[in-house]
């Protein structure tokens, strides 16, 4: 995943009241993300010899800059940010496939990847008072540095690895 810290503001406090099970332990660490692809390898699955590619493949990657521009839905009611641009997001995703075939995106539930920030609702709220609030201060100005390996199930949420972008790029 990539890390949003220009969304955090909306991200954490709404999953605080929705799903407190998924914040990490460190409050520091980010939770607003675009998925590159998930689910991924399993724990114990997960050696040296893995992060290694993905620093690899991450460090060839150069930072860039995007905005999230846009509220919208899925079918089945997931709320999101877009990016714009998105296919740097779409690259990234279709290449770490073509790496790791055995990891379709999303579990090979969808056709399309459409990369994004995901909102959670509480139910005190709703899309329409997200969309009220955070309107106004749409676009988010948002850079790509790093891309981050997650480990996510309720109470359990860590970091494992940062790959930050660029490193062996001209």
């Amino acid at each position: 995943m990539v890390p949003v810290r220009e969304a955090e503001f909306v991200v954490r406090p709404r999953l605080e009241r929705r799903s407190p099970e998924y914040l990490p332990p460190d409050p520091d660490e980010t939770v607003a993300h675009i998925t590159l692809l998930g689910p991924f390898a399993d724990l114990a699955d997960i050696d040296d010899g893995l992060v290694s590619e993905l620093r690899d493949f991450f460090a060839d990657v150069l930072p860039f800059a995007y905005r999230l521009t846009g509220i919208s839905e899925f079918p089945g009611g997931t709320t999101y940010l877009s990016p714009q641009p998105s296919a740097p997001f779409r690259q990234l995703t279709h290449e770490l496939h073509r790496r790791f075939p055995e990891f379709p995106p999303y579990g090979g539930q969808f056709d399309d990847v459409i990369p994004h920030v995901s909102v959670p609702i509480p139910d005190d709220e709703d899309v329409d008072t997200l969309r009220f609030e955070l309107g106004p201060r749409l676009p988010i100005d948002a850079h790509a540095r790093e891309a981050s390996l997650l480990w996510w199930e309720p109470g359990k949420v860590r970091s494992l690895e940062t790959f930050t972008f660029g490193t062996t790029a001209a």
